[in-house]
């Protein structure tokens, strides 16, 4: 019996290392299928010269997909395919494999069987699949030449560019009563579960939603073309009286993409598309991760130093009122103006051992207390004052990686 299991334990792969997501843009139709074809790591194919460029990147997640355990039973040299194009996500899944177990020997009374790999990825994939590799090929050089992302630019920033060619960043605001932006959030949802984790995909009949998306756009030789770098969805809701309140839902950089300030530009835009309308109250965003929170920590501080919000602020004695006052100001939610303060309390202080730092650990401290109540009261007084004196070190910990990057 154990030998069984060893050798059923071989047909074993993890899920997010075997799928692979590409993007591609290609001039011809034979660079496109051999750019699809070529085995990870054969980049020399892949040059410009040969009609086509491909992005590679593999996903966080695929529990939402394959299960908890990201793992799949029944194949050996699996390769789960989803190739898009890179500006219109035209997508082609395929799966190639070298071995699929149908039947084992075995005195047990299980049957061992391969998993379904096909039914739940098109069950997170747009309807409008390409059917072929030919088709995809096709549709890849057609968009790279002529696709033009929906919905409005609102925003352009500079990228590198070189006597041939010229990178620039746009960003587009859409909704989903546009038809064609609709469609393509079908295609772009995808990318939530693969890299949030415990995201869920959106109701797009809510008309409160508004997405941002952000383009690459490459101008060389008189050709336009374009490639997705990221996207945010936002939701307005209603804030009493007659105001509504922005909240960032998902917000997401795609890998190859990554630190390179687009997350920051992104989330720029938004607070001061926020900021220059007067029916919004303030930003807020729903259960952030930690790296972003340390992008939006370090944009708000840039942005609230740059206009000098802390001006009138001389020591850690910060009246609710203050706080209130800078928080409509400004448009960030109370909890993100409140650690914005602290912040900038830290970086007034000049030594630890002053009665300023003092002031300040006793003014965090309580905001520590207060918003972790329930869990404290729990805890006996000596373990009660641990937890808060090492979520106070943490804190102080945080704010000054935060103020290092400044």
């Amino acid at each position: 019996m154990d030998s069984e299991l060893a050798a059923a334990s071989q047909w074993a792969t993890e899920s997010n290392a075997a799928v692979f997501i590409r993007l591609i843009s290609g001039e011809t139709e034979s660079g496109v299928v051999q750019a699809m074809d070529s085995e990870e790591g054969d980049e020399e194919e892949n040059e410009e010269g040969e009609g086509a460029d491909v992005i590679e990147f593999h996903p966080e997640f695929t529990y939402p997909i394959y299960g908890e355990h990201e793992r799949i039973f029944g194949y050996k040299g699996l390769s789960i395919n989803l190739n898009y194009a890179a500006g219109s996500l035209a997508t082609y899944f395929n799966i190639k494999y070298t071995k699929r177990i149908e039947q084992m020997e075995s005195t047990s009374a299980v049957a061992l069987k391969a998993d379904d790999i096909d039914t739940p990825m098109r069950q997170i994939l747009a309807d409008s699949v390409c059917a072929t590799q030919s088709e995809f090929a096709q549709q890849v050089v057609r968009d790279t030449r002529v696709f033009r992302p929906s919905g409005r630019k609102v925003h352009e920033y500079a990228g590198r560019s070189s006597q041939t060619e010229q990178l620039r960043y746009e960003i587009y605001s859409s909704s989903f009563n546009d038809t064609e932006s609709a469609k393509y959030h079908e295609r772009i949802q995808a990318f939530v579960l693969f890299f949030i984790e415990g995201a869920q995909f959106i109701d797009t009949s809510d008309e409160r939603w508004h997405v941002y998306t952000v383009f690459e756009r490459l101008d060389m030789n008189g050709q336009t073309s374009y490639s997705l770098v990221g996207f945010s969805t936002v939701y307005n809701f209603y804030c009493w009286p007659d105001r509504k309140r922005a909240r960032i839902s998902q917000f997401l950089v795609l890998p190859p993409f990554q630190g390179q300030g687009h997350g920051s530009a992104l989330y720029s835009y938004i607070h001061a598309m926020v900021l220059g309308n007067s029916d919004y109250a303030d930003l807020s965003v729903e259960d952030p991760s930690e790296a972003f929170d340390d992008m939006r920590d370090r944009n708000d501080m840039r942005y609230l130093l740059k206009h000098n919000a802390f001006a009138h602020i001389k020591g850690a004695r910060v009246e609710q009122s203050a706080i209130s006052e800078l928080q409509h100001k400004h448009k960030l939610s109370r909890r993100q103006m409140t650690r914005c303060i602290e912040m900038a309390l830290l970086k007034m202080i000049k030594s630890v051992k002053s009665q300023e730092f003092g002031e300040f650990r006793l003014f965090v401290k309580r905001r520590i207390y207060a918003q972790n109540m329930d869990l404290l009261q729990a805890l006996d007084p000596d373990e009660r004052k641990q937890k808060v004196a090492e979520s106070f070190a943490s804190v102080v910990d945080g704010y000054r990686r935060v103020l290092s990057l400044l």
